[in-house]
């Protein structure tokens, strides 16, 4: 009698790459473990941005169409040598990283609710992000 052998190995979950682009798969992956780049070890969303609502998912994903746009929209005058950026940007035009409390004001986060889950969901979903004018990062 030949005996099979349980495979206790458990797969490790994929790299997060940028293939959540809806609010609803936003939510319906709010439990699924990826690495997210910059948070460390496999998390959830869940767990990243303590355990969000579907209304934080949404506003989520709509504050980060706004910032993208105006992330592009920025590079058309941004200079790094001038500290003018409304985004809070620093470095090349092609790879800055976003002052989180400037972006969340110029396009007024406080509208949308919770500063904590939501730019936490908006960070670990796009930190690194290649848009068509540059590498998306966030800083403090």
């Amino acid at each position: 009698m030949e005996r099979k052998s349980k495979n206790t190995r458990q797969e490790e979950p994929q790299a997060y790459n940028y293939e959540w682009t809806t609010a609803e798969a936003i939510i319906a992956n709010r439990d699924t473990q990826r690495q997210f780049g910059g948070w460390g070890d496999y998390d959830t969303l869940n767990k990243i941005a303590n355990n969000p609502t579907e209304q934080e998912c949404e506003f989520a994903h709509d504050l980060w169409l706004k910032l993208k746009a105006a992330f592009n929209k920025e590079a058309k005058h941004y200079d790094p040598e001038t500290n003018t950026s409304k985004l809070g940007s620093i470095g090349k035009k092609n790879d800055r990283e976003v002052m989180r409390s400037m972006w969340w004001d110029l396009l007024e986060g406080d509208r949308y609710g919770d500063y904590d889950k939501i730019t936490r969901l908006i960070e670990a979903l796009h930190g690194g992000e290649q848009l068509a004018t540059g590498r998306i990062s966030f800083g403090s």
